[in-house]
């Protein structure tokens, strides 16, 4: 699927006071700081105001939200624009077994605000992203809620290769930690270790984790 962008940021520089909120929060890296030009509207004093990339602004409105100063608007677009990856154009193989890795079947829907399928973020790595950010610019997904997809993009990162992607931002505020799952009981077999499945007899554990995966033999 892709995402439909209708709308873009605006950076009131009379009210910015380059305080950095609003880029520790842009899941698309869309906002840096940059120094107060002469001719700019005049402000609160401060040295610097943010700055936007109107291209990667996917509407995500976490500026807007946490900004103490009213210092962003949102306005739409003259001509809306749709971004997103096509899983038909990288190895369907490849995209399998990062998916597998990960814990997630490809067609899963992992970004329900943006639509975005676990298939896409695997295909987004093997297209070269590394980062949520890179992800979140490709994708769309992150630029909804921003919380909710942020474990899967993370997994399908690690499973990828990069198992420790750079705070993109630095001092972002919406990248997390891996949290543990069940599928981390899985060992290179694809099954739970006997010994780990013996100390709670009372849960299939192995079972209900072949079920996830898609794999009822024995359920």
């Amino acid at each position: 699927m892709a995402k439909t962008v209708r709308m873009v940021a605006e950076i009131l520089l009379d009210r910015c006071t380059g305080c950095a909120l609003c880029v520790y929060v842009c899941p698309t890296v869309a906002l840096t700081l940059r120094n107060r030009a002469d001719d700019d509207p005049v402000g609160p004093g401060t040295r610097r105001v943010a700055e936007l990339d109107e291209s990667t602004c996917y509407n995500a409105q976490n500026c807007l939200e946490v900004c103490p100063e009213e210092a962003i608007v949102m306005h739409e677009l003259d001509e809306p624009f749709r971004i997103g990856v096509d899983p038909k154009v990288v190895d369907r193989e490849a995209i399998g077994r990062i998916c597998s890795s990960a814990g997630y079947h490809p067609k899963q829907p992992v970004c329900f605000c943006a639509d975005v399928t676990a298939g896409e973020i695997a295909a987004s790595c093997l297209l070269g992203a590394a980062t949520p950010g890179d992800i979140s610019v490709m994708t769309g997904a992150r630029t909804g809620c921003t919380e909710l997809c942020n474990q899967p993009v993370l997994r399908l990162l690690a499973a990828a290769g990069h198992s420790d992607p750079p705070q993109d931002p630095p001092r972002g505020f919406q990248v997390y930690g891996i949290a543990a799952q069940g599928f981390d009981l899985l060992d290179e077999s694809g099954h739970v270790d006997a010994a780990v499945a013996a100390e709670f007899p009372l849960y299939p554990l192995d079972r209900d984790l072949q079920a996830l995966r898609g794999n009822f033999e024995g359920a």
